[in-house]
């Protein structure tokens, strides 16, 4: 019974090790086509996991290395919805400051 639970334990710490690596090195990002990996720029463990589906201008700005690193990664399409919606947005909001005067 205790070689089954060795056995687990370095499974556990052979997966865990893996995960690591690959929070150091790749960003997730989660968008409306699937999911990326996306090189890291530099090895840290922040933004891991991203989910990018209903981000704006603001918070792409507000992600700067990412952003960078999706650029250099080539994959600037991840943009596009966030363009389209900021600017829907905008839309709506001069529509309902127009509609606020009638």
């Amino acid at each position: 019974m205790l070689p089954g639970r060795i056995a687990c334990f370095f499974a556990g710490l052979f997966i865990g090790a893996v995960m690591i690596y690959c929070g150091l090195k790749y960003h997730v990002v989660r968008a409306d086509d699937g999911i990326h990996f996306v090189p890291k720029l530099s090895a840290k463990l922040s933004e891991a996991y991203v989910d990018v589906r209903d981000w704006d201008i603001t918070q792409w700005n507000e992600h700067r290395s990412l952003a960078a690193a999706v650029t250099q990664a080539e994959k600037s399409h991840l943009f596009k919805d966030a363009a389209s919606q900021t600017l829907q947005t905008q839309i709506d909001s001069a529509l309902e400051i127009l509609q606020e005067k009638e």
